[in-house]
């Protein structure tokens, strides 16, 4: 059989099929313009009868109907193309659902986190205010009650100022039931009224009891009060036990209120008051954050300027006070802002990202479009020649990209809520997770882009298909007859090319990032270690005594329990909020109160070290006498402490053996033991700080964790350890338990699902830029065969050939990979605050992504390269 002449035959009959398509359109169009001729004779009768109403009625009723008609069978054409295309419709489809849907999901995520009003009233004018101290590298420090309540009584740019206390409170809710351990915060009694939100039940606070010795009240959670109290109307007036103290419900707030933290259970008044420690120290601490809603009229740069003024005048009328440093300064930010400052630039990146995806697979199906333009180019002739002006084909060209972009937009959204259900939100501790859906405003978003990229890849084509040229495509036969568009598809692959550089680069920079934060020490062996918190409540454990034999008897039994290799007791985790205080080196120079050095303090109990696996590098840890009420104090220090206070350390002079003081304690004189390693308590990214460890019995928390080494999965004695907790106390929780590889890896959570996303987008972005590549040197050497079939029978061989084609491929992904790494130092330059240890213009990072490129891109143009070097000569030369 003549397969050559079988579909020479078939492409034949399918010119044929579509030249009768055209005609049947033409008939269409002259049943319109028939339709036009008579309801001109109908409009002519209505001016004889001087109606003129009935008249501009009917023009505007023809030319809708007309219109109508014609965009009907525009759509009813585009789905004919369409369908006999399967392949082109489904690639096209896939491509778009892919861009659309992850595009709709990152919207979804950008408006719910940072473009979404906050739920609060007139929250434009709602500002947060802490303080900083550049000099000392001071971040979000608190203001002391004095400083709270000057400015609450000064500020003339607010109408009302709050405060609550900087960290959240663990307070034990017992009596009817199992105990249970809450999310407690301490606000000012007007913060719903600075706020502008109302309880759902009951009502809020007053002034008289945000006073010392005030009625002790509480407002709850809706999900506390639906959970523990059955959603009860009559829950105001209820009396209820937190820690150990009676307090009274006023009122419930609503569902997803979560100010001032996330997760909070109950609400509080008193904020000067942080019961983990001595009311002595009360007025003098930094723990109050202020919030306050600024005047009518009053912009955000005016109250930031009177802020700066009344800082100056509190700092000249208390310089010995511990907010009045000097280099003080007081922050003033947009609440919203402050709510999404750690996570804007990680969610600008990916949804710029994502638009990068979106544009490149537009540009990879411009490309598909003009390839199929420069095919249907007899078609366009033909319509062209039957009357078809430009603006005629054009709408018909982009209702076919229209139609392609709505569809792909429909399935887009199911595949980004697909991905929204599939994205870690709370290991990426998201703020405003909850809002995070499909609504209708995102619907309308999704409209929006399917409708721009229908233009976007579908405006290029037709601009190129709508202006054949008429005698040359009708001289010449249906194979034969193409459009030159190979200028145009270059332009569209080098863009992609460049814009997968950009993602790329962003993508190679993170995951060095991310590499090397998973590689840091952190300083203990997370493995078998069970950790579980314990909340003291404040009015039972009210000294140190009692809270010292609890620790200690709860050590004892759960040491006894099978499967135990080491228990220990801690005031703080790793990850968990640490606690600073002033600190005096014998035999170093002494320095004023409010310049005194600080480090971290953490109490434990002697065998800390071991369970944690924590290194002994000199000296020796605690024991047991160490750790008996009476004792005279000892310290151990970490490493960082030793260089802080000790620069030539490890040489020079013993650290060991020297005494220090801490101030908390009231510790004068104590003798440094040992030196153990730096533990980056803060997680990885964060370096260790100067840290000395005293015995528990010298420093007993109100709240510590229970720390367990199992020979096992920790997990399996969750109850058991509970039960013996109980045992001891049947009113005190046991909260937070987890294991301790499970915490540290909880803080790779955002840097994780960034490097997740962001490498997905490149790598899609990549395989596109590829396709085009691919496609664009295949159809560069169809539209040479003639040109490549004559330098072969003039004596180029097929390497010259081979050559010749991916000189070409060569020379447009070099064009691609250099607009790339132009816009990748831009990029670089946004992602600063996300990288760890890696610098954003590392020239490594910058080569490798380019080598890659230019290697892949001649791995995609080889198969077109490959086929040209096998043109037969004779066959060229004939076809032409």
């Amino acid at each position: 059989m003549n397969w050559r002449r079988f579909f020479s035959r078939s492409d034949r009959l399918s010119e044929l099929s579509r030249e009768i398509e055209f005609h049947v359109q033409a008939e269409t169009e002259e049943n319109i313009a028939r339709g036009m001729a008579a309801g001109e004779a109908r409009l002519a009768a209505r001016r004889k009868l001087g109606n003129t109403a009935l008249i501009r009625e009917d023009i505007y009723a023809m030319k809708a109907s007309a219109q109508l008609e014609i965009i009907w069978q525009d759509i009813k054409y585009s789905l004919r193309v369409l369908r006999k295309n399967p392949v082109f419709t489904a690639a096209a489809i896939l491509t778009l659902t892919l861009g659309i849907g992850a595009n709709t999901a990152m919207f979804s995520l950008v408006r719910a986190v940072l473009l979404k009003p906050l739920e609060y009233h007139d929250p434009d004018r709602l500002v947060f205010l802490t303080l900083e101290n550049a000099s000392q590298n001071s971040l979000d420090l608190g203001f002391t009650q004095l400083r709270y309540e000057q400015t609450k009584k000064t500020a003339r740019a607010f109408s009302s100022v709050a405060c609550f206390l900087r960290m959240p409170e663990n307070m034990i809710l017992s009596g009817a039931g199992e105990p249970d351990a809450l999310k407690g915060a301490r606000v000012s009694a007007n913060f719903l009224e600075v706020l502008g939100v109302a309880p759902i039940v009951g009502r809020s606070f007053s002034i008289d009891e945000d006073t010392p010795g005030g009625a002790l009240v509480a407002m709850i959670s809706a999900s506390l009060w639906k959970n523990r109290f059955g959603a009860d109307p009559q829950i105001s007036g209820r009396p209820i036990s937190l820690d150990a103290k009676p307090y009274t419900i006023i009122g419930v707030l609503p569902d997803g209120f979560d100010f001032p933290f996330a997760g909070v259970d109950v609400w509080v008044t008193k904020p000067t008051e942080m019961l983990a420690l001595p009311a002595k120290f009360w007025p003098f601490i930094t723990t109050q954050i202020l919030f306050a809603r600024t005047q009518p009229g009053i912009t955000f740069d005016q109250a930031k300027a009177e802020m700066e003024v009344m800082n100056q005048q509190y700092m000249r009328a208390n310089p010995k006070w511990t907010d009045a440093k000097p280099g003080t300064v007081v922050k003033v930010q947009l609440l919203r802002d402050r709510l999404v400052a750690k996570v804007r630039t990680m969610l600008w990146l990916l949804f710029g990202a994502v638009s990068c995806v979106l544009l490149i697979a537009c540009a990879n199906l411009g490309g598909l479009l003009l390839a199929r333009a420069s095919a249907r180019t007899r078609e366009f002739t033909v319509r062209a020649a039957l009357g078809a002006g430009r603006g005629r084909l054009m709408r018909q060209l982009l209702t076919e990209s229209m139609l392609l972009a709505l569809i792909g937009g429909g399935s887009g959204v199911l595949l980004a809520q697909w991905i929204l259900t599939a994205i870690p939100t709370i290991e990426a501790r998201l703020p405003s997770a909850q809002g995070i859906k499909i609504d209708n405003v995102v619907l309308w978003f999704t409209l929006a882009i399917s409708a721009v990229a229908g233009v976007l890849f579908g405006l290029l084509p037709s601009l190129a298909a709508s202006r054949p040229n008429l005698v040359e495509a009708l001289r010449q036969s249906g194979a034969a007859s193409k459009l030159s568009l190979s200028w145009r598809r270059t332009v569209l692959v080098t863009g992609q090319v460049a814009l997968s550089v950009v993602l790329l680069v962003g993508a190679a920079l993170l995951i060095q990032s991310f590499a090397r934060l998973r590689s840091v020490n952190p300083g203990f062996d997370a493995e078998s270690l069970l950790t579980m918190k314990i909340p003291l409540p404040a009015a039972r454990y009210d000294t140190r005594e009692k809270r010292s034999m609890l620790f200690s008897e709860m050590e004892r039994r759960v040491a006894a329990l099978p499967g135990v290799k080491n228990v220990a007791i801690a005031r703080t985790i790793p990850t968990t909020p640490w606690f600073f205080t002033n600190v005096g080196v014998e035999g170093q120079p002494e320095a004023e109160a409010r310049e005194q050095p600080s480090a971290q303090l953490q109490s434990v109990t002697p065998d800390y070290f071991r369970a944690m696996r924590i290194p002994l590098h000199r000296g020796r840890t605690f024991t047991a006498q160490d750790n008996t009420p009476g004792s005279p104090p000892v310290f151990v220090i970490n490493e960082t402490f030793a260089r802080r206070f000790w620069p030539s350390y490890p040489d020079g002079l013993n650290p060991v053996g020297q005494h220090m003081g801490e101030g908390i304690d009231k510790i004068v004189s104590a003798e440094i033991v040992g030196i153990v390693g730096d533990v980056h308590e803060g997680g990885l990214d964060v370096k260790p700080k100067p840290e000395f460890y005293v015995p528990i019995a010298v420093h007993a928390p109100q709240i510590a964790y229970l720390l367990i080494r199992t020979s096992g999965d920790p997990l399996q004695l969750t109850s058991t350890i509970r039960r013996e907790v109980l045992a001891i106390d049947r009113d005190q929780p046991v909260t937070d338990v987890f294991r301790m590889s499970d915490v540290m890896d909880a803080t790779l959570g955002r840097p994780r699902l960034t490097v997740l996303l962001l490498t997905a987008f490149a790598g899609t972005a990549l395989l596109l830029a590829l396709i085009g590549i691919y496609g664009l040197i295949a159809y560069s050497v169809t539209q040479r065969t003639q040109e490549l079939g004559v330098r072969r029978a003039l004596g180029a061989g097929p390497s010259n050939i081979l050559m010749l084609v991916l000189k070409h491929a060569l020379a447009l992904t070099i064009a691609g990979v250099a607009l790339g790494l132009v816009g990748s130092f831009a990029l670089a330059r946004l992602m600063k605050t996300l990288v760890f240890e890696v610098s954003t213009a590392d020239p490594a990072t910058f080569a490798f992504v380019a080598l890659l490129f230019v290697i892949v891109g001649l791995a995609a143009a080889s198969i077109p390269a490959w086929r040209a070097q096998r043109i037969d000569p004779a066959t060229a030369l004939r076809e032409g």
